[in-house]
């Protein structure tokens, strides 16, 4: 062997040993020892679940429709991500000439809220929540009774804040519109509204309530809704808010009535208005 080639072939001995007793080294002794086998879970019990599912009451996301999040604001601090608030509404319910005392309990809850409704002088009481639909005496509510319970539970400001937790659309389709009669006259000095159309998802079935849609109209100047119009058997329902009040911060209707053909058919009088936690 030539001296050229041997002064090639030592050095390449020497690389070549090094590399073989770094890789020996390596496979003996891991580089970080702290380094946690990954542990699969235990038979029958699942996946881990991820941290943003864990966090109970503070994962509730009422922000995701920006028309409901700033009426939300409006109304007060009961609707708070990490706030679970009971309303309880007690008022006249005056239906022609038959009135009755009527108490409706409003509960919070992470997809929305069960709503619970006490007619003085029935045997029974209704019912609703997003899952259900609505009850009267422990079974599914059929006509008037159902009518009943779908118009005190969706004309209110607070189901416009939490029907996006039920995958509802929200969809301005008119912003500062006027009464049909008012025309363009420019002597109109009327109420101007924001109107905002809620659909119901479909995946609801048949637990969607009657009226698949509500237009709510909401006062550009004041920020609270004015009236909801929806409809009934092919029949529009106009519900008119007239009346709020403020007590401790929070903002709630007072008085409502509902028309079809321009007529009053229902009339809800609030008398006492109480908001408290869970």
């Amino acid at each position: 062997m030539s001296q050229q080639h041997k002064r090639i072939l030592w050095p390449l001995l020497i690389v070549l040993a090094t590399a073989v007793g770094t890789l020996a080294f390596m496979i003996k002794h891991p580089r970080d020892k702290r380094s946690k086998p990954i542990v699969a879970p235990a038979k029958g019990r699942g996946a881990p679940i991820p941290a943003g599912k864990t966090n109970g009451p503070t994962a509730r996301n009422l922000s995701l429709q920006p028309e409901a999040f700033n009426l939300s604001r409006r109304l007060g601090q009961r609707f708070s991500s990490g706030k679970r608030e009971i309303s309880t509404f007690i008022g006249t319910l005056a239906i022609g000439a038959d009135q009755k005392i009527v108490t409706a309990i409003r509960r919070q809850t992470d997809d929305g809220e069960q709503v619970e409704i006490h007619v003085a002088g029935s045997p029974g009481f209704f019912t609703w929540d997003a899952s259900q639909g609505a009850f009267s005496a422990g079974a599914p509510a059929m006509g008037s009774d159902r009518e009943l319970v779908e118009r005190l539970v969706f004309d209110n400001a607070d189901q416009f804040v939490f029907a996006q937790l039920r995958g509802a659309t929200y969809q301005t389709i008119a912003q500062h519109a006027r009464p049909a009669e008012a025309g363009g006259s420019e002597n109109y000095s009327g109420p101007l509204w924001d109107v905002v159309r809620i659909a119901e998802p479909e995946q609801l079935s048949r637990k969607l309530p009657q009226s698949h849609w509500r237009l709510y109209h909401i006062n550009a100047a004041t920020g609270l809704i004015d009236k909801v119009v929806s409809e009934e058997q092919g029949r529009t329902i106009v519900a008119e808010i007239t009346n709020w009040t403020t007590q401790a911060g929070e903002t709630a209707p007072t008085h409502i009535a509902w028309k079809r053909d321009n007529q009053t058919i229902m009339e809800f009088s609030l008398t006492n208005l109480t908001f408290s936690a869970q």
